[in-house]
């Protein structure tokens, strides 16, 4: 009797622990682009925040396709079950967003990516009109190069990260813009292989942005819980506590530091109507910098 009794309470399901679910994302593109470990790291966080209602879950990482839209790996494929990417309307048709920006808006303010012996030349610079006549670098899916030629900029795009860096190297672009939150920590990722080149914040872009974890259409499961976890970090203030304490954030902040830029204000066709830009606790706001000029979108 006392056996069955001891095997009736190890059989009992308060007693078997719930499976461990696996969630699958994308790990680093290049050893250069070492900002995506942040959204790794958030995303780890958001799942331990919310494993008490949700259940434990685990992150696997996939290795990157060399090539691809990401988009269609999260839309046709059993391949990653959750990406980052830079919002828009298409992005917003296709996938389920969670509306709750990961870098506080922070991935609109963009400093450059430069060759150092063109440090001087990008300090002086002091009207749009001599941007417009350099040449930039960005990736051939991303948002930016749509805003950016909406202004009026000169864009060449590559697929990969590392592809960018060897353009501008080669002299094939002059400037690579990075969000201030990627720029230094991606400088220290490829200063060896690139000892020319350096990210500069003399001249800032900036244009309202938000980036958020997309996941398929049919999971709804993990939005939801993706958007409470957010949600909660974000109404506490321990988002930004934990953007400003990562290694990305750390040489941002203070704010303060950007003050002398020169910062063009550029418009984003791109940016959905239901953006919550309203949502105070969701983006940090810029001190008051040297001298800001508005750029009107180019016709």
């Amino acid at each position: 009797m006392r056996l069955l009794c001891v095997l009736m309470l190890l059989c009992s399901p308060m007693l078997v622990a719930a499976p461990t679910a696996t969630i699958r994302i994308l790990g680093l593109q290049s050893s250069s682009e070492a900002s995506v470990v942040y959204y790794r790291d958030l995303l780890q966080l958001v799942l331990e925040r919310t494993a008490a209602e949700y259940g434990v879950a685990k992150l696997e990482l996939v290795a990157p396709p060399p090539l691809g839209d990401y988009r269609y790996l999260l839309m046709k494929e059993n391949f990653i079950d959750v990406h980052h990417f830079g919002t828009s309307p298409e992005l917003e048709r296709d996938l389920l967003a969670v509306r709750v920006p990961l870098l506080a808006g922070g991935l609109g303010w963009r400093g450059f990516v430069i060759r150092k012996a063109d440090r001087l030349a990008f300090s002086q610079i002091s009207e749009f009109a001599e941007l417009k006549r350099l040449i930039a670098c960005q990736g051939e899916l991303w948002p930016d190069t749509v805003i950016m030629r909406a202004a009026g900029l000169q864009v060449i795009t590559a697929e990969r990260h590392d592809q960018m860096l060897e353009m501008l190297r080669r002299e094939r672009c002059d400037y690579f813009p990075r969000s201030i939150f990627e720029g230094p920590v991606e400088q220290k990722s490829f200063q060896l292989q690139y000892p020319d080149l350096e990210f500069n914040s003399s001249v800032l872009l900036h244009y309202p942005f938000a980036m958020y974890f997309f996941v398929k259409k049919d999971n709804i499961a993990l939005a939801t819980r993706l958007e409470k976890g957010l949600e909660q970090l974000a109404q506490s203030g321990e988002l930004l506590r934990f953007l400003q304490q990562h290694q990305i954030g750390r040489q941002v902040f203070p704010l303060s530091r950007f003050t002398q830029s020169l910062v063009f204000q550029l418009d984003n066709p791109l940016m959905p109507a239901n953006t919550p830009l309203q949502q105070a606790a969701y983006w940090f706001t810029m001190p008051a910098v040297q001298r800001e000029i508005r750029i009107a979108p180019s016709r």
